[in-house]
């Protein structure tokens, strides 16, 4: 089965956010909409379009549980069905204070401070919906280690299915692809100028979103939004 899942943390569809962030990658998950490449001073439309491109495939988001195949016999149903319980059974959490910054080679939204409430919400679905998930694939287990993992990663890949769970996750929300030192610097002052309004708005409760991926090599979708309550 090449259809995948994913559980992300997302902005409230109405908020700034949300819509900046869609903007600024050039699609929304949710609605299907799609956005011309924004106006970048010294970045050519086609430039911006390329850059954005790894992360609009994925759609604006927070991974909690990274993509997954669902295990031999289980349905999309008993996924929503598991989700949705565990969304209920959860504290509320608001969005942490973000600001843009590196991620290794990427730009990303990420958390001013230690954003340990986002990293407890994302341990809960990596375990809590692991029965689920199928085995890693060979393929991808072997592009996994070949990328360096420390032991502890390496550990958190044969248990998880992903390496960077638990005390190795490290909340962002990604805005592009691998850039070289220089043209990151060029283009963090007006990324950053751009999410300010949004950025500088009150905190409000994230989303959860089950996005669904229907092949390989297919964009991402956001497949059902679940509001957190108290």
């Amino acid at each position: 089965m090449s259809q995948r899942f994913a559980i992300y943390l997302v902005p409230p569809a109405r908020s700034a956010l949300w819509d900046r962030g869609c903007r600024w990658l050039g699609r929304d998950p949710e609605t299907g909409g799609v956005y011309a490449p924004l106006p970048v001073p010294g970045f050519a439309a086609d430039e911006i379009r390329a850059l954005t491109q790894m992360p609009r495939d994925y759609g604006f988001h927070g991974t909690l549980k990274a993509p997954f195949r669902l295990a031999q016999g289980v349905d999309e149903g008993e996924l929503l069905e598991k989700v949705g319980r565990l969304v209920r059974s959860l504290p509320l959490v608001t969005m942490p204070d973000l600001q843009v910054g590196r991620l290794s080679d990427f730009l990303a939204l990420r958390p001013t401070g230690a954003g340990a409430a986002v990293g407890e919400l994302a341990a809960q679905f990596v375990t809590g919906l692991d029965s689920l998930r199928a085995p890693i694939e060979s393929a991808d287990r072997a592009h996994r280690l070949s990328s360096g993992l420390s032991a502890r990663q390496q550990e958190l890949l044969k248990r998880w299915g992903y390496p960077y769970v638990l005390e190795e996750f490290r909340f962002h929300m990604t805005l592009s692809r691998r850039l070289d030192p220089m043209q990151a610097e060029r283009l963090r002052p007006w990324i950053e100028e751009w999410f300010a309004p949004a950025l500088a708005a009150p905190p409000e409760p994230v989303d959860i979103g089950v996005f669904m991926q229907p092949a390989a090599g297919s964009e991402f979708t956001l497949h059902r939004r679940y509001r957190m309550t108290a």
